[in-house]
C-alpha cells in the first residue's frame, strides 16, 4: 500500500501480513534496508535470529519500532493467527519520530509506546485495537504519523542514500563521500546517527537484495556468478561469504523457491523499488 504523499519522506510502503501457527516458520527475511513500525492486530508474532553467534527466540512487542537489520530472520504465529499491519520508513525516519539516535533501534525492536508521550500515542492504539479493517488501520496509523509534523528537510545522509539508491548500491564510500564534499568520517556519524549502520553495511545489504530482486524479475534464468560480478563482488567466492553471513548457509543450498515471501514481496511491490523511489 502506498502512503499518501505528505507522508512519503518518512514512510516507503504499508503493508499487510497474515500467517498461521499451523503453517510453520515463513521463509528466512532478508534485511529489507528500511526501519519498520509494526502493529499487531491478530496474536502474536515470535521472532528467530542469530547475531553474533547469539540466538533470540522472543515475542515481537506488540506495537513496536525496529531500525536496520544486518542478518536475515524468520517470524512464525505464537497463536492460531497472527496479524501485522506495518509501515515500512525511510533510513532515518526512526531517529527523526521519536528523536533518539538511529543505532539504538538496530537489530533492536523497541515497544512504541514507550517512544511517544503518551497523551499522544495512547489514544492511537486503542482506536488501532478497534479498527476491524486495512484501511482503518491505516487511516490511524497515517494520522498518527501526520501528527507528529516531521518536516520534509535536506539532509546529508538522505542525499547519500539517494545517490546509492540511484547506483543500485554499486558505488563505494569514497565516491560517495567526493560527490557529498564530506569526509568518510562525517559520513559515518550521519549514518550511526540516522541509519543506524555504517554506510558500507548498507550498500552490502542493498546490493545483496538488489541480486534477489534481479533473480525474482527475470524471465530468463540467471547466472548468479555474472549477477555478483555486475554487482561489484570481487568473485563468487566474495558473494559466497556475503550469503553465508545472512543465511548461514551456502548458496548452492538456498533455491530461490524457498524464498517465498521474499519473492512475493519484490514481485508485488516490488518494495525494493519502493525503497529506492524517493519522492
Amino acid at each position: 500500500m502506498e502512503p499518501p504523499p505528505d507522508l512519503k519522506h518518512l514512510i516507503s510502503f504499508f503493508y499487510c501480513m497474515e500467517h498461521r501457527s499451523e503453517d510453520g516458520p515463513l521463509q528466512e527475511l532478508l534485511p529489507s534496508a528500511t526501519e519498520v513500525n509494526g502493529w499487531q492486530y491478530a496474536g502474536r508474532w515470535r521472532l528467530h535470529l542469530t547475531l553474533k553467534g547469539k540466538s533470540t527466540n522472543g515475542l515481537l512487542p506488540e506495537f513496536y519500532l525496529v531500525g536496520q537489520q544486518t542478518v536475515s530472520y524468520k517470524l512464525t504465529a505464537e497463536e492460531e493467527l497472527a496479524g501485522i499491519f506495518g509501515a515500512g520508513l525511510h533510513p532515518g525516519s526512526a531517529a527523526r519520530m521519536t528523536g533518539k539516535p538511529a543505532h539504538l533501534f538496530t537489530n533492536n525492536p523497541m515497544e512504541t509506546p514507550d517512544l511517544f508521550e503518551p497523551r499522544v500515542i495512547r489514544p492511537v492504539i486503542e482506536a488501532f485495537k478497534q479498527a476491524r479493517s486495512p484501511e482503518e488501520r491505516k487511516d490511524i496509523v497515517v494520522s498518527f504519523y501526520r501528527s507528529l509534523e516531521i518536516p520534509d528537510r535536506y539532509a546529508v545522509h538522505r542525499e547519500a542514500l539517494e545517490i546509492i539508491y540511484r547506483h543500485k548500491a554499486c558505488i563505494t564510500l569514497k565516491e560517495i563521500c567526493e560527490q557529498l564534499r564530506v569526509n568518510e568520517r562525517y559520513l559515518q556519524r550521519e549514518f550511526r546517527q540516522y541509519v543506524g549502520i555504517p554506510p558500507s553495511e548498507y550498500l552490502r545489504i542493498l546490493r545483496f537484495n538488489n541480486i534477489f530482486a534481479e533473480l525474482s524479475l527475470s524471465e530468463e534464468k540467471q547466472n548468479i556468478a555474472s549477477l555478483a560480478s555486475l554487482f561489484h563482488y570481487y568473485d563468487i567466492s566474495h558473494f559466497n561469504k556475503t550469503h553465508k553471513k545472512y543465511f548461514g548457509i551456502a548458496p548452492s543450498r538456498l533455491m530461490l523457491d524457498r524464498l517465498v515471501l521474499l519473492e512475493e514481496l519484490i514481485r508485488n511491490g516490488p518494495y525494493l523499488v519502493k525503497v529506492q523511489q524517493r519522492v
